[in-house]
């Protein structure tokens, strides 16, 4: 059996089952969380919005990990399709995402409220990075 030298090597793709998985797993973090600071903690998780102030709740954070899980992934995918750079292009896309978000916990009407909003986008941000990227 020969094989060629001038093959084309077939460019890899993160699957569907792995983007759904870390974006499951993104919201189950996230929600843990959400527990960990709203029920345990005890800090309402507020933002001010116009005039008042618009609370975060549960079904906000698990819709909004898993909207950035999928649509992540579903770039990472479409992007490592076309370049062979795909992957390290995304993951600095994703951390320069992952920092610009955590200027909207700055709304945060206390100081515990935003910090628990910082560790939600963080939480996110990490598993969601992490978990596409690894091999």
């Amino acid at each position: 059996m020969t094989t060629m030298a001038n093959e084309v090597q077939q460019r890899t793709r993160v699957g569907w089952p792995r983007i759904v998985g870390t974006a499951s797993a993104a919201a189950v973090a996230a929600t843990v969380v959400w527990l960990l600071w709203s029920a345990a903690g005890g800090v309402d998780l507020e933002v001010k919005s116009g005039e008042g102030a618009q609370r975060i709740g549960i079904g906000a954070v698990i819709i909004s990990s898993l909207v950035i899980g999928l649509a992540g992934g579903a770039l990472l995918r479409w992007w490592q399709g076309r370049s062979e750079r795909g992957t390290r292009r995304w993951t600095v896309l994703a951390v320069g995402i992952a920092v610009v978000s955590l200027i909207t916990p700055t709304s945060a009407l206390t100081v515990a409220a935003g910090l628990g909003l910082v560790s939600l986008h963080g939480v996110v941000a990490v598993v969601v990075i992490t978990g596409l990227r690894r091999r």
